[in-house]
């Protein structure tokens, strides 16, 4: 019925009509990694051994079960009774194994996945992903608040996650739950399972709607870890190496989901620094340019004095110690001083109607640009020395006849 090599097994366990628990294992676990249905070929063991034994007469060969003791369970290795969830015997050093335990972890993840298949929504959809560009531009220009309503969302919304729906829910539930194996394989399969599912978070998306999904999850299956390393520590008080490899997992999965709520923390930390130290720099800085301000508009006081005094060279001397902005101040009104004494000197010819000369003086007077390629404050200051040149000029001009008015250049420079 099957191949020989398990056929030899199945002759050498029934040869003296008993089949014990070690030999059972050494069968089920045969005939596993020949892909055979357990449950069918421990249908055929039953029948082969019924064949084996029918005509004997049964013999007593475990103590009956006592109402107050319960069933009682045996090493098969030493026959010495066992503590309940022990995963090695205490006396010999045998380990218990459970082939059962496999399946049965198998059976939990195949019904995560039926009630995943249950969701309404798609998950792949749920949490978009994609950067816009609109969400660039408001962090490029409005970090500051971004990050202090990120921070106090975060501190207002800490419970579940606004996505999380009634599958989730069954999932939630059907994970802690679930029975925990107490083989050591088991122990180990599954705990080394639920460990995987943890994810790790990005710097980058700590405040991301699925990053707050995903480290709700974290902590779920961290409270099933925590599950099974209570578990082992019950059945594996012998067994110390062992425990110590559980011990070991369970404490990275819990540094890990640490590590995650961290990431936030450090974030929020690190914004608030950013914004405090923003504006505190922004009042230093508005602090520094009112002194300066206030030390250059004394400078400019000054040079307001040489230039009524005509001391032309002494007001640009003081032009050279002071920002563009003011430098620029200066010497506009330098050049507005001497172009309007230039055009006070010319009203004599309005009186001796020497208009043809009035007209050709007045168009040789010019004003000379000074903010070429300054800051726009600089070139403001100057518009207004430049404006009322041209009032005074074209004062002058409208006193002339008609045909000998000459035009005004424009009101901007």
């Amino acid at each position: 019925m099957y191949n020989d090599k398990l056929e030899q097994l199945i002759t050498l366990a029934l040869a003296d009509g008993e089949l014990t628990e070690k030999e059972k294992q050494v069968l089920f676990k045969r005939a596993e990694l020949e892909g055979i249905d357990l449950d069918e070929f421990e249908m055929v063991l039953e029948a082969r051994m019924y064949e084996k034994t029918k005509d004997r007469t049964p013999t007593l060969t475990a103590a009956p079960k006592s109402d107050k003791l319960g069933d009682i369970k045996k090493c098969p290795g030493c026959g010495a009774i066992t503590e309940s969830f022990a995963t090695k015997c205490y006396e010999c050093g045998t380990e218990y194994r459970n082939i059962e335990s496999s399946s049965s972890i198998i059976k939990f993840f195949e019904k995560l996945d039926e009630i995943e298949a249950t969701r309404k929504e798609n998950y792949s959809q749920k949490f978009s992903n994609e950067i816009k560009l609109a969400k660039v531009i408001l962090w490029i220009f409005f970090w500051p608040w971004l990050i202090l309503y990120k921070c106090l969302k975060f501190l207002v919304d800490r419970s579940r996650p606004a996505k999380w729906s009634t599958t989730d829910a069954r999932k939630e539930e059907l994970v802690l739950n679930y029975p925990v194996p107490f083989s050591k394989e088991g122990i180990l399969e599954f705990l080394t399972l639920s460990a995987s599912k943890i994810d790790q978070t990005s710097y980058a998306r700590v405040f991301a709607d699925d990053t707050k999904y995903k480290n709700t999850w974290n902590k779920i299956w961290l409270k099933k870890i925590d599950q099974i390393n209570s578990k082992a520590a019950i059945s594996m008080k012998g067994d110390e190496k062992t425990y110590n490899e559980v011990k070991l997992i369970t404490e990275n999965a819990r540094r890990l989901v640490k590590n995650n709520s961290q990431k936030v923390y450090k974030v929020l930390g690190l914004g608030l620094l950013l914004i405090i130290s923003l504006i505190t720099w922004a009042s230093i800085d508005s602090k520094i340019d009112e002194n300066t301000n206030v030390g250059y508009s004394s400078v400019v006081m000054s040079a307001e004095k040489y230039i009524t005094n005509k001391q032309y060279d002494e007001a640009e001397k003081l032009a050279t110690a002071v920002d563009d902005k003011h430098n620029v101040d200066i010497r506009s009104k330098i050049q507005l001083d001497k172009l309007t004494d230039k055009l006070e000197s010319l009203e004599p010819l309005i009186q001796q109607k020497k208009f043809s000369k009035l007209q050709y003086e007045l168009q040789k007077l010019r004003w000379t640009k000074i903010s070429e390629g300054a800051s726009y404050q600089s070139k403001e200051l100057e518009q207004v020395s430049y404006r009322i040149f041209l009032e005074k000029k074209e004062a002058i001009n409208n006193q002339l006849p008609e045909n000998k008015k000459i035009d005004i250049e424009s009101k901007y420079l």
